[in-house]
């Protein structure tokens, strides 16, 4: 990346910056025509982008880095086919709960109408796996991201698809701002809250007690606190958990 584009950032930095100031840290996929400006702007950003062998794999990889660094992390792919096998991975991040961005190439708009090959309609491919599906445009490059994040981080989250064509990507960006993340007070709750007093005396007054603790639980480290509570009416003599 060259010291002008510095001054005179792309689109491709400013999704790039927009996305490292959410905190991703990690890009996976298969780099075609169409993305080739969007992971320089990634590299140039302090984003490491991966390559794999498939991009089944890579969103695969992608989904794992999520959920080992508790950011949203990054799948890159191509136009057409190289979305498309990307499917299954996108799918298991949606049934895991995983706040995955996805950007894919896509063909110019000027050469749509008469630019057949390998082209077909990304955001209806994803429909039933992703929370959102959107194209970035130059003017709302860092809204778009920003609002594709928020999306994947919200309960529950999921996958979230951005389109990006080759012109957008390396145009000289009209607006130079990077949105962050908000601030966002978590609640938290301890064993010495009311409503788990309330939630512990249901239980030993339960004649077979069941515990199901989902993805939520795992994400937020819930597992100490389960244990006692668990334990704590397991001496009550209600063995059959």
């Amino acid at each position: 990346m060259t010291a002008e584009s510095f001054v005179t950032p792309r689109v491709a930095d400013i999704v790039a910056r927009t996305l490292h100031a959410h905190g991703v840290r990690h890009a996976f996929g298969m780099p075609g025509g169409e993305v080739v400006t969007l992971i320089d702007g990634l590299e140039a950003s302090g984003i490491v982008f991966h390559l794999a062998r498939h991009e089944t794999a890579a969103a695969i990889m992608a989904a794992g880095a999520s959920a080992m660094t508790q950011n949203p992390e990054l799948l890159v792919t191509t136009v057409g086919p190289g979305l498309a096998n990307a499917v299954n991975g996108i799918a298991d991040a949606a049934q895991e709960r995983v706040p995955l961005i996805v950007i894919s190439g896509i063909v110019d708009r000027p050469t749509r109408a008469r630019y057949t090959h390998q082209v077909i309609d990304h955001a209806q491919l994803l429909r039933p796996l992703v929370k959102a599906s959107f194209e970035i445009e130059p003017e709302s490059a860092a809204s778009a991201v920003a609002r594709a994040l928020a999306l994947a981080m919200t309960e529950p989250m999921g996958p979230v698809h951005l389109d990006l064509s080759p012109a957008t990507a390396a145009a000289v960006s009209p607006a130079l701002n990077v949105i962050s993340p908000p601030k966002l007070l978590k609640p938290s709750v301890t064993m010495t809250d009311p409503a788990v007093h309330t939630l512990s005396e249901r239980i030993c007054r339960a004649q077979r007690p069941l515990f199901i603790a989902g993805l939520d639980a795992v994400r937020d480290h819930a597992g100490p606190a389960l244990q006692h509570l668990i334990q704590k009416n397991w001496r009550t003599g209600y063995h059959d958990l």
